[in-house]
């Protein structure tokens, strides 16, 4: 039925085109039709199908006509159930004829109920825009709130709040079927409507005036969006809105108008006063004031300066300075600086925006004075362009062997260092030997330089030695040398030793070396450079080890008389010399008739070596020991270094027999030491 409803519709609807058609092609003059056309056109707007060909094309029987001739439908029941959407045995093919309107109200009806079920809406409406025109004066403020409002729910009462119940309403227009209520200190809309609406609200919000200001505050419900359209009826007014994202000003006649757009929760909360007329504008005024620090080193002044300026009225953005001549600049640092460059011997900053009111600026300059500086010659201070005044103050130091001095000044006067300021003496931990400070436009100091001849200064030392020799009735002794050196620059711990002597190991800070001999004879031991420490630089060991014989192997040393002993000299100073001798315990070593022994030499017999006072306030230091200590824990380092590298450390152990005596001497420079034994007993049993 459904398929022959669409072939009518589609048949009619072609027979309107063909009608068009056929008006728009016949000539004035009718053409002869054929005989039987199966479709003629009579007439402009009539197309004649032949009886056979209508029901051809539209499928229907002569019952279906009568049927409709009578303006009924007849549906089979699969239809009707479609329809209905219920589904009921044992019908067979029954049919139903219904006329057409209610066939119409029927197929309406179906579709309403086919229609998808949607979700519910999260929320029962959302206000899309609000916009607040408001006329502004100093008896109040009168707005006009248009509100627009989607409601998503589409049954039941909606509640919506708009305004707080701050404010006094006057007009209310509002869409049918909705109801304006006050509740919970909020006016609110009920409406049981579903769809888009707009609400429009006038309504009065009181005005505060403080020291010539005038301003309000109210609330409002959070919104999409949110503009404000102020009005103030007169010019020259500076309205500002609170929290507003954008603000357009301008003036109309004679009003002031302001358009601004405020986040999605903000109050409305502005305030507007008479507007300041601005300033005219004049060109900008310049103050300086400079901390200069010029330090002397070899051949080269070296200037730090600072200039703070104070920019008054315009702002500026190129700030000059003009050098003296022969003047590099090697850095310039301040806030805001974009590019700085010199020319003519004048330095142009520029800065990323205009600055006004204070303002900084580092600069750091040198100028070369040659390696011989003869005469005087000017101190090069970088100075201000287009300053209305400038002062500032100078201090020199020296950074070489120099002796500064200025036989001539003009403009500037000589002041104490005491009187510079804590910004200029915190530039540098020399000290300021020479202080100035100027006020003039134009001023000169003459400085003259003179260069000393440099003094070699002690760049190592060795705070204490310690010497253990042991001698044998055979004339052969073996000796083990302990030096602790503080070493800053030299290269090597050059030592003269005794002739005829076999050195058998030497290491420096616990690894072995090897020495070496220079043209002199001396032995060079290896140094390395002391690392630091809180009171200055570490000592680290260095130990010899050597074996002395006699020229003739055969031959003994005589059961009495005088042994001498050399020991190795070095070139550095010692602080502390110290001396372990063992003597062959058969023999007696005293003078006659007394119990003194019989040792001379530049060494003093004791019988506990000297503690020493190495810094004041601090206790006494037991230099034996303190060297011992030293040495074990470089050995230990040595040879943990080399067990990790996979070697077996090698060790001379010295050893000790006999009568000990010991011998010391306090600060050896560089001079020959010995040691004169009177013996005898030295007869082999």
């Amino acid at each position: 039925m459904r398929k022959r409803n669409w072939t009518i519709l589609v048949v009619l609807a072609a027979a309107v085109l063909v009608s068009a058609a056929a008006q728009a092609a016949a000539p004035k003059a009718k053409a002869k039709p054929p005989a039987t056309p199966p479709v003629r056109a009579d007439g402009e707007n009539k197309v004649t199908l032949s009886w056979e060909k209508f029901k051809e094309v539209t499928g229907l029987s002569e019952e279906d006509l009568k049927a409709r001739e009578a303006g009924t439908f007849t549906l089979s029941w699969e239809e009707v159930q479609d329809l209905l959407g219920v589904k009921i045995e044992k019908v067979g093919n029954a049919k139903l004829r219904i006329p057409w309107q209610e066939f119409k109200t029927l197929l309406l009806w179906s579709i309403q109920q086919k229609k998808p079920e949607m979700p519910p809406p999260p929320t029962d409406f959302a206000i899309t825009s609000a916009e607040y025109a408001g006329d502004l004066s100093k008896d109040g403020a009168v707005f006009t709130a248009t509100f627009k409002i989607s409601i998503l729910k589409e049954k039941e009462w909606k509640v919506i709040p708009l305004l707080p119940a701050t404010v006094a309403i006057q007009d209310v227009t509002l869409p049918q079927g909705a109801h304006l209520r006050l509740e919970k200190n909020f006016y609110e809309v009920m409406t049981v409507a579903a769809g888009d609406i707009e609400v429009k609200i006038t309504f009065a919000v009181a005005v505060k005036e403080e020291a010539g200001s005038l301003s309000l505050r109210f609330d409002r419900v959070p919104s999409a969006s949110c503009l404000l359209d102020l009005k103030v009826a007169q010019t020259g007014v500076d309205i500002d809105v609170v929290g507003a994202q954008s603000v357009v000003k301008k003036e109309e006649g004679q009003a002031t108008r302001v358009a601004a757009a405020l986040p999605a929760a903000a109050p409305v909360q502005l305030s507007w006063e008479r507007a300041i007329p601005e300033a005219e504008k004049v060109p900008p005024k310049l103050y300086a004031e400079t901390q200069t620090l010029v330090a002397v080193g070899d051949g080269m002044l070296i200037g730090r300066q600072r200039v703070n300026f104070n920019i008054l009225h315009t702002g500026v953005r190129v700030l000059k300075l003009k050098l003296p001549q022969d003047t590099s600049i090697l850095e310039v640092k301040g806030d805001r600086v974009r590019d700085w460059r010199v020319t003519n011997d004048e330095l142009s900053v520029a800065l990323s925006s205009e600055v006004l009111g204070a303002y900084a600026l580092n600069v750091t300059y040198e100028k070369a004075t040659g390696a011989q500086q003869a005469g005087a010659a000017s101190l090069p201070i970088l100075r201000a362009v287009d300053v209305v005044r400038e002062k500032g103050h100078i201090g020199v130091v020296a950074l070489a062997n120099v002796e500064l001095s200025a036989p001539k000044l003009q403009g500037a006067t000589a002041i104490d260092v005491r009187e510079l300021p804590a910004e200029l003496l915190s530039m540098t931990s020399q000290p300021i030997l020479l202080a100035y400070r100027y006020v003039a436009d134009t001023f000169d100091i003459q400085l003259a330089i003179k260069k000393h001849e440099d003094v070699d200064v002690l760049v190592t030392i060795i705070d204490s030695a310690v010497v253990t020799t042991m001698q044998t009735l055979d004339g052969r002794r073996i000796t083990k040398a302990v030096y602790n050196v503080r070493n800053n620059r030299k290269q090597f711990l050059r030592l003269v030793m005794p002739k005829g002597v076999e050195i058998w190991s030497a290491s420096v800070s616990g690894k072995s070396i090897r020495p070496a001999k220079d043209d002199e004879g001396r032995v060079l031991i290896p140094l390395v450079r002391s690392e630091g420490a809180a009171s200055g630089l570490s000592a680290f060991p260095v130990e010899l080890v050597y074996v002395e014989k006699e020229a003739d192997a055969a031959k003994k040393p005589p059961p009495r008389g005088t042994l001498h002993i050399e020991l190795p000299r070095a070139a550095e100073p010692v602080t502390h010399f110290m001396v372990n001798l063992y003597l062959p315990k058969e023999g007696k070593y005293t003078k006659a008739w007394s119990s003194d022994a019989a040792i001379d030499g530049p060494l003093t017999v004791v019988k506990e070596f000297r503690q020493l006072v190495g810094v004041l306030g601090r206790p006494k230091v037991h230099a034996e020991k303190a060297a011992k200590v030293l040495q074990m824990a470089a050995q230990a380092k040595a040879d943990a270094r080399a067990t990790a590298a996979g070697a077996t450390p090698i060790r001379v152990n010295l050893p000790i027999d006999g009568q000990l005596f010991r011998l010391e001497k306090i600060l050896v420079l560089d001079e020959p030491l010995f040691i004169d034994v009177t013996y005898s007993g030295w007869e082999r049993k």
